[in-house]
Parts: structure tokens; C-alpha cells; sequence
């Protein structure tokens, strides 16, 4: 797949006291990566906001405090926008890290050659992503992004290897 313009940076859940502030959730990375003059694009609208600074909060969240953005009501206008950042500023990625972009798509297969389906998408939960795979008769399985279920990742040839769980009444083990 190719890679998209822009990438999702954060998410602003809401303002944050009446200065302008707003608290992010971090779409990957941590504080750091806000750092002063920071150019992000809010989604879905395209202005631009800068980064004056940013503050990591105990639960994950961050605080940021955005030129331009300098009361509540000009917070509230942000409320459940993404902040991204252009492609070619996307942070590095460690060695078992991908953006999304780069599993959806993926042919997935179990170790001994066995079509599991299609990476159709990626759903984020606290705990950990979860591989949301389309099989070839229109089935969906769900299968989390963790080392136990997914053995190999091979973006350069379009594939994934996959432990699918056995399927029961009872659901997953």
C-alpha cells in the first residue's frame, strides 16, 4: 500500500482548562515527539497548528498548548479532530513497529502455507492492537497484534504469518 500524505499523530479528546489547552491521545510515540514548532495539520479540516509545548499526563495523554488555539472556545473546535504530521516528518519505528498503512493489505497465512485471508484492518485497544482479518468467503476474524498470534511480519512481501485460535462456541481461549 502506498503511504498516505499525512500521518495520524493524535486524537484531541477534549480542552483542557480555559488557556486553549487541549489533552491528546497519542497515536504512537510519546511526549517527546510534540515538541515546540511542531507543525501538525488537524483532520479533517487542513489548518495548521503549531506546537508552543506539550506535557505528558500520568495516564498516557498529553497536554498541548497550540499557537493560535488561546481560549476554550477556540480549544473546543479541536474536540475530536486528529492532529497529523506529513509522512516524511512520521517518527522512526522500532524494529517490531509498522504503521497501519503497512499491514492493511497484507495477505495473512498460518506457518505451514495455509490462507488465513486478507488484513482488512487494524482496531486499537488499550491492551494491544488487534488484526482484524477478512477471509476468502467474506468471514472476519479477529486475532490481537501480539507476538503469540503473529509470528512473522513481512511488509516487502505482502504477507503475515498468523497462529489463528481455534474457533468454538465458547469463542477464543
Amino acid at each position: 500500500m502506498t503511504a498516505p500524505p499525512q500521518l495520524r499523530a493524535a486524537f484531541v479528546k477534549r480542552p483542557h482548562g480555559v488557556r486553549g489547552q487541549v489533552r491528546v491521545e497519542p497515536l504512537g510515540g510519546d511526549a517527546a515527539r510534540f515538541s515546540p514548532g511542531l507543525r501538525l495539520r488537524v483532520e479533517p479540516d487542513g489548518r495548521e497548528v503549531v506546537v508552543r509545548a506539550a506535557r505528558g499526563l500520568g495516564d498516557g495523554d498529553v497536554l498541548l498548548e497550540l499557537q493560535g488555539v488561546e481560549d476554550r472556545d477556540a480549544a473546543e473546535t479541536l474536540r475530536d479532530s486528529y492532529l497529523c504530521v506529513p509522512n516524511l516528518q512520521r517518527r522512526p519505528l522500532a524494529e517490531d513497529e509498522w504503521f497501519t498503512y503497512e499491514l492493511v493489505g497484507l495477505r495473512a497465512r498460518t506457518g505451514e502455507g495455509a490462507v488465513v485471508g486478507v488484513v482488512a484492518g487494524i482496531e486499537h485497544h488499550p491492551a494491544h492492537d488487534t488484526l482484524v482479518v477478512r477471509d476468502p468467503h467474506g468471514g472476519v476474524s479477529r486475532l490481537p497484534l501480539v507476538r503469540a498470534f503473529v509470528e512473522r511480519v513481512d511488509v516487502a512481501a505482502g504477507e503475515i504469518v498468523v497462529t489463528p485460535w481455534p474457533v468454538d462456541e465458547d469463542g477464543p481461549p
